[in-house]
C-alpha cells in the first residue's frame, strides 16, 4: 500500500522449523497473506532454512531443499509486493549468505552479506564468503539471471531501498551508510540476532543512529525465538525507525509467527534530505550500484496503522517517544536561560509585559517568573501590566489579576478606554464602527504604553505572541507583533496550552486559575468577549497541524489535505478550506514576520526571518488545485 509518499511495510518474524525449508516457506506464505495490504515484506536472515543449520550448509541435500523451497515460494507467492527473505546460494562452489529480493515469481536481486562474523557464538567464516569479495554481478539461479552484489531497488514513483544483513549493521562502515548516500530512503536489515541481557539497548541505539544520520527509515527484523535453544535464543526483534524516531518496536521473545506493519513517511524523509547539506560534501559514486526496478502501485484508500497524531508538535498519545525526549521542563529551561542571557547582556533585571489573562500572556508571565526563581531575581522586577478596555471580559481580567497577585509581581492596571476614544477622535474615526482600525488602536496603544513603561523603568518589553500567531499573522503590526524580546515566538499554540498546564506542578497555588485560563475560549477581546479567534482563523489544532506538515515535513497542499481528512475526519472541501486559508494568511503575512523581535528557537522549526524562515515579504501564495 502506497499513496502520496506513504508506504506500508510488513516486518515478519516467522515460526521456524530448523532444517525444514519447505515447512518454513509454507509458514512464510501464511504470514504474507496477513501482510497483503503492504508494499514490502521483510523477513529474517536465513529464514528459509533457519540460521542454526551450521554444518548442514555443506550438505547438498540441504542446499537442494533450500532451492526447492524458494522455487515453491515463487510458484505459490500470494503477495504482490516485494519480499526480502534470507537464505544462501552457491556460486562456483563458494557459499554466500544472501537476501533474496522477490516480486511475484521473479527474483529481482540477491544482496550478499558483506561482514562475516567469527566471534563468540558466530562462526560464519566456516561457511560463507563475504559478498564484498565477489568479482561477478549476476548469477544464474532457478533458471533466472539475477543481479548480485551492491543493489539499489527503485521504482518510477520515487521509492528507493537497500538491504543489509545482520552483522553488516554492527560494522563501523555499515552498508546502510553508503545506501543512504546513493539515494535509498529505506534500509532493511534481515537479521539473526541472538538475545541476551542488555543487547536490546545496543540494537536500538545503532538503528536510531543509522536512520538519523542517513535521514532515512531503518527496518530491522530478526529470527524468531522458535528456531533453536541449543546454544542461544534468537531475539524475534522488530524495529522500525524514521530519521532517528522509533515508530514501532516488538521486542517480545516469540515462538509464534508475528507480522508487524508500519507506515513510513517518505515525503518527510525527502524533505529532510533536501534541507540537509551533507550530500554536497560527499564523493558519491553510485555507479557501483546496480539499479533494480520493482513494481509499486498507488492506492488512494491508504489506511494508516496508527492513528494520525493530530498534535504533531506534541508526543503522540501512547507514543514510544517519552517526555524525556520532549520535556516541558526543558522548554521552560531554554526560555529561562535565553531571557537571563538577554537581561545580563543589557545589564538590567526588569521585564515589562502585558497580561490579559489569556494563554499566551499567562505563559510569558509564568516563564519569566520561573526564570527569576531559577536565577535568584525578585519577582518585583517583573512589571506586569493589565490594560483592559471596554471589550475585556470579566473572566480574563479576573484571571490576570489573580495570577499577578499570587506571583507577587509589580502589578499595574491601566484602563485604556478613554485613550482609545481619544485616538479615534484624533484621527476622525467613526466611533460606532468596531472595525480593524478600532481593534488595532487598542493593540497598538497597549504596546505603546508598555514600551514607555519599559523606558521609564529601565526594562525590556517581553512579547507574548506565539508561533501559531506569528505564522498566521494574527497580530497587529507594530502592536502585539512588536516587543523587545519574543519569549513565546518559538512555541505553537497547542504547546502553549500544555506548557501552561505543566506550570501547575511548578506553581500549584495557581492551579485553579491556570485551569480557568486553559478552559477559556481564545479571543483577542478587541471587539467584545464573543469575538472568538478560532471562529475567524479556524481551530488552532488544525492550523498547527498544517504548520508542522508544511514546514517540518515540506508537505504540499494536497498531501496535507489528505492527512487532515484522515486525522480530523473532515471532508475534502473543508480540508481544502483549512489549507487554503492557512496559505493565504501565511504568505500574505510574511511582512510582519520580517520585523518580529528576536526570540530563540525552542522546537525543530522557527519563524525567525534571520534563521529558519528566509522569505521575501511579497512572496506569492501557491495555486492549489
Amino acid at each position: 500500500m502506497f499513496y502520496k509518499n506513504f508506504i506500508k511495510v510488513a516486518c515478519i518474524s516467522p515460526k521456524v522449523k530448523l532444517g525444514n525449508p519447505l515447512d518454513n516457506v509454507n509458514e512464510i506464505i501464511n504470514c504474507l497473506k496477513d501482510a497483503k495490504d503492504t508494499s514490502i515484506a521483510c523477513l529474517p536472515e536465513m529464514a528459509i532454512t533457519g540460521y542454526s543449520i551450521n554444518d548442514l550448509i555443506f550438505q547438498e541435500y540441504m542446499y537442494q531443499d533450500n532451492l526447492n523451497a524458494i522455487k515453491y515460494l515463487l510458484d505459490n507467492n500470494p503477495y504482490d509486493g516485494v519480499i526480502l527473505v534470507g537464505s544462501y546460494i552457491k556460486v562456483n562452489d563458494v557459499i554466500y549468505n544472501v537476501c533474496f529480493v522477490i516480486q511475484r515469481d521473479k527474483i529481482l536481486g540477491l544482496v550478499p552479506k558483506r561482514y562475516i562474523p567469527k566471534t563468540y557464538e558466530f562462526y560464519e567464516e566456516r561457511y560463507f564468503e563475504s559478498g564484498a569479495n565477489a568479482n561477478f554481478k549476476e548469477v544464474e539461479i532457478l533458471g533466472q539471471a539475477v543481479p548480485f552484489g551492491k543493489l539499489l531497488f527503485t521504482t518510477s514513483l520515487g521509492v528507493k531501498f537497500g538491504v543489509e544483513i545482520c552483522e553488516d549493521y554492527w560494522a563501523p562502515d555499515s552498508p546502510n551508510e553508503e545506501l543512504y548516500t546513493v539515494g535509498a530512503q529505506i534500509v532493511f536489515n534481515v537479521s539473526s540476532s541472538p538475545e541476551y541481557a542488555a543487547k536490546e539497548k545496543a540494537r536500538k541505539l545503532i538503528a536510531a543512529a543509522a536512520s538519523y544520520k542517513g535521514n532515512g527509515a531503518y527496518i530491522y527484523v530478526s529470527t524468531n525465538a522458535s528456531e533453536s535453544s541449543s546454544e542461544c535464543i534468537f531475539s524475534s526483534a522488530i524495529l522500525a525507525y524514521e530519521n532517528g524516531d522509533l515508530l514501532k518496536e516488538d521486542a517480545n521473545l516469540s515462538i509464534e509467527s508475528k507480522v508487524v506493519k508500519v507506515d513510513l513517511d517518505l515525503g518527510k524523509l525527502n524533505h529532510i534530505r533536501n534541507t540537509k547539506g551533507w550530500k554536497r560534501y560527499l564523493d558519491i559514486d553510485d555507479s557501483k550500484y546496480i539499479k533494480v526496478n520493482f513494481d509499486l502501485k498507488e492506492d488512494k484508500d491508504f489506511k494508516f496503522e496508527e492513528k494520525i497524531n493530530v498534535s504533531p508538535f506534541l508526543p503522540r498519545e501512547g507514543s514510544l517517544e517519552s517526555l524525556d525526549n520532549y520535556s516541558f521542563k526543558h522548554i521552560a529551561d531554554l526560555q529561562a536561560v535565553s531571557l537571563i542571557n538577554r537581561l545580563n547582556y543589557i545589564g538590567i533585571k526588569k521585564c515589562v509585559l502585558g497580561v490579559s489573562g489569556g494563554l499566551d500572556s499567562t505563559l510569558a508571565l509564568l516563564s519569566i517568573a520561573y526564570c527569576y526563581d531559577k536565577y535568584g531575581i525578585d519577582h518585583k522586577n517583573i512589571i506586569a501590566v493589565t490594560l483592559p478596555s471596554s471589550n475585556t471580559s470579566d473572566t480574563t481580567y479576573t484571571n490576570a489579576i489573580k495570577l499577578m497577585e499570587k506571583l507577587g509581581v509589580d502589578l499595574r492596571e491601566i484602563n485604556i478606554h478613554d485613550d482609545v476614544v481619544r485616538q479615534e477622535e484624533l484621527i476622525g474615526h467613526d466611533k460606532t464602527k468596531k472595525d480593524t482600525t478600532y481593534e488595532n488602536i487598542q493593540a497598538r496603544f497597549r504596546t505603546y504604553t508598555l514600551m514607555n513603561i519599559a523606558n521609564m523603568e529601565g526594562g525590556i518589553v517581553v512579547g507574548t505572541s506565539d508561533m501559531s500567531e506569528v505564522a498566521l499573522g494574527w497580530s497587529t503590526f507594530n502592536g502585539d507583533q512588536m516587543a523587545m524580546y519574543g519569549l513565546n515566538a518559538g512555541i505553537p499554540k497547542t504547546v502553549v496550552r500544555e506548557m501552561v498546564r505543566f506550570y501547575i506542578d511548578i506553581y500549584p497555588e495557581l492551579k485553579e486559575c491556570l485551569l480557568s485560563v486553559i478552559g477559556t475560549p481564545i479571543s483577542p477581546e478587541l471587539a467584545g468577549s464573543n469575538q472568538l479567534t478560532e471562529d475567524i482563523i479556524g481551530k488552532y489544532e488544525i492550523n498547527d497541524f498544517i504548520l508542522y506538515h508544511f514546514l517540518v515535513n515540506g508537505d504540499e497542499a494536497a498531501r496535507i489535505m489528505f492527512l487532515i481528512q484522515k486525522g480530523f475526519g473532515l471532508s475534502e472541501e473543508d480540508a481544502f478550506k483549512y489549507v487554503d486559508n492557512f496559505q493565504k494568511r501565511f504568505f500574505s503575512q510574511q511582512y510582519k514576520r520580517i520585523t518580529i523581535p528576536e526570540g530563540v528557537k525552542l522546537l525543530n522549526i522557527s519563524m525567525s526571518p534571520r534563521s529558519d524562515l528566509r522569505i521575501a515579504g511579497d512572496i506569492r501564495k501557491p495555486k492549489n488545485k
